[in-house]
């Protein structure tokens, strides 16, 4: 039954029809006619090779017509072709076309057709089946879907995932069920022994007509028939999980194996499931049992890996990953995960960075590959070597436009936290003059502006982001807070915070913001109440001096003192903490 399930995730389920060189009928919404290349088409030799006139003709427009992406043009001509040449190969050719143009009715006019020139041909009838289901012409598709199934180098028990893979692709959900369902109790009146098998294609397919609770219900009762099908159960649990039935889930798996059905996939989706919900120590039992059954399965150790990267003993994760060196698909990752593992070392010393930097460099390619060099550039700027870190990220080709920014904002970003804010600033006017519609390097440039008392800049960014951007929260709380801070507009910076407020009322910066603000509106008490909150939420020293503050000023010095004394614990060396206790003479 599992190659059935892995049938219907495929063909079925992506609306395809595999064939030795393509697909026929095809899920894709990007595709174009140079997935369907007139290179690749055995039809275009073959009219050099005999065919009349007037097929030629057709055929040239057509992959003329293809050659320049105009589609419904290919599609009527390559219909035309195959109806005067009746073959079979250029029929093939037309349905494949016409399915690209999204022309049902071309389509399964060229789907009929070359059924009927090679009626041997299991993707000619899988085409013609699908189309007609999509034309809700469910009663002309059964047939040739019964024909299908039986001709399919299937075992029975799979059969019926394809006929429901077909019959799911349909708007008539109600016709398509009343099909499916007939032709189940007809095989199982034919074939009682056959009835779990059956049932089960029955309930794949009320889940893809989003009947879920009719599925599960169905489900039960095949675990009832045959409780010890692996594949069965795994289903089950994924459709109570993707119903937000996490609990349950966990346990039809849980039950399973306490039954003595010990099997990989259930091992696999338990351990999977119990990440999600956090109950990392028994995710790790699962994947190490699985690991110690099966120590070549890469992909269960790396996941085992990352586990403990994340929980620990990291010297464990070490020892997995180490394992991992050398297999093709995951050498890259590996090294990724080895760089930071290095770098996350409680001690901190210059050999555990230098050996995150080696094993950062060993990734070469792949997803990871521009983290890595971002990596290296931050560590390199740790250990104070801001011109070889700088170097090493303008090295770095980009391979596309968000590659660019990302590399503009770690070069800003190295250079701020270098102090160097003239250059940084610099740095951001550049980005921004080849990337200008980039909202998150303008946002970065104003907060840099504000950082450097330039307000004029930072206003003028923020404005130009929310123009483009009305609900940016992080904009509308920044501008709102530098114009109460830093100017005298306290009613504009007020309607500013209390929009950021409305889209997210339990930010603590922003009730920070909204706190600030009242408090330079003379709105000492409504002040104290959102900066009360705000600390509540999270112990930052910025809220806890904004806080201090107003309680001094309102004649509580003691809560003040407590207050900042307090926060002086957990940030002894916060400079605007220090800065407003100095100010009021503490």
């Amino acid at each position: 039954m599992a190659l059935a399930v892995a049938i219907l995730g495929t063909a079925c389920a992506s609306h395809q029809v595999t064939e030795e060189s393509g697909t026929v009928v095809s899920a894709g919404n990007n595709a174009s006619l140079n997935d369907v290349s007139p290179t690749a088409s055995p039809a275009a030799d073959r009219a050099k090779k005999g065919f009349k006139k007037n097929v030629l003709y057709d055929l040239l427009v057509a992959e003329l017509a293809g050659q320049r992406n105009q589609i419904p043009v290919a599609t009527s001509n390559y219909l035309a072709a195959a109806i005067a040449s009746r073959d079979a190969a250029i029929a093939k050719r037309a349905t494949r076309i016409a399915v690209l143009a999204k022309d049902q009715k071309q389509g399964l006019q060229a789907a009929k057709l070359w059924m009927e020139l090679d009626p041997n041909a299991m993707e000619a009838k899988q085409a013609c089946a699908t189309l007609l289901v999509r034309a809700d012409r469910i009663d002309e598709a059964v047939p040739i879907i019964h024909v299908l199934i039986n001709r399919l180098d299937l075992p029975p028990d799979q059969r019926f995932l394809v006929a429901a893979g077909l019959l799911s692709q349909g708007e008539n959900k109600a016709a398509a069920l009343a099909a499916m369902e007939q032709m189940i109790a007809q095989h199982v009146a034919e074939h009682s022994d056959d009835e779990p098998n059956a049932l089960f294609a029955l309930a794949h397919f009320l889940v893809r007509i989003e009947k879920e609770k009719r599925a599960i219900d169905l489900l039960e009762r095949i675990i009832e028939m045959d409780g010890k099908d692996p594949t069965v159960r795994v289903y089950y649990a994924k459709v109570l999980h993707d119903r937000g039935q996490r609990t349950k889930a966990l346990d039809i798996l849980s039950d399973a194996l306490d039954k003595g059905i010990d099997d990989e996939d259930i091992r696999t989706n338990l351990a999977r499931f119990l990440i999600g919900e956090k109950q990392y120590k028994a995710a790790r039992k699962q994947l190490e049992l699985l690991i110690a059954s099966d120590p070549e399965n890469t992909e269960i150790r790396y996941t085992l890996a990352l586990l403990l990267l994340q929980i620990g003993p990291q010297n464990k994760a070490q020892n997995h990953l180490q394992h991992l060196i050398g297999q093709e698909n995951l050498t890259q990752k590996t090294y990724f995960n080895l760089g930071q593992l290095a770098e996350s070392q409680k001690a901190e010393s210059r050999e555990n960075l230098q050996l995150a930097m080696d094993a950062y460099r060993k990734v070469a390619y792949g997803q990871h590959y521009l983290d890595a060099q971002l990596r290296i550039a931050a560590l390199l700027a740790r250990q104070e070597n801001l011109q070889a870190a700088r170097a090493h990220l303008h090295g770095i080709l980009p391979e596309n436009e968000a590659d660019s920014i990302r590399l503009y904002q770690m070069d800003g970003l190295l250079l701020t936290d270098a102090g160097d804010l003239s250059e940084a600033i610099s740095v951001y006017d550049a980005a921004l003059e080849n990337h200008p519609d980039d909202n998150d390097l303008l946002y970065a440039r104003a907060m840099l502006a504000g950082r450097m008392g330039q307000v004029s800049i930072l206003e003028q960014d923020l404005r130009e982001l929310l123009s483009r951007e009305p609900d940016h929260v992080d904009a509308l709380n920044a501008l709102g807070y530098t114009l109460a801070d830093k100017t005298d507009r306290y009613q504009e910076a007020l309607t500013m915070i209390r929009k950021a407020l409305s889209l997210q009322p339990d930010s603590y910066y922003i009730l920070d913001s909204m706190g600030w603000t009242l408090y330079r509106l003379g709105r000492h008490q409504e002040s104290i109440g959102y900066l009360r909150r705000a600390l509540a939420m999270k112990q930052d020293p910025e809220v806890a001096a904004h806080l201090g503050e107003v309680l001094w000023v309102t004649g509580d010095r003691a809560a003040a003192r407590d207050v900042w004394n307090t926060a002086r614990e957990k940030a002894p060396d916060d400079e605007l903490l220090l800065e407003v206790m100095r100010r009021f003479g503490e």
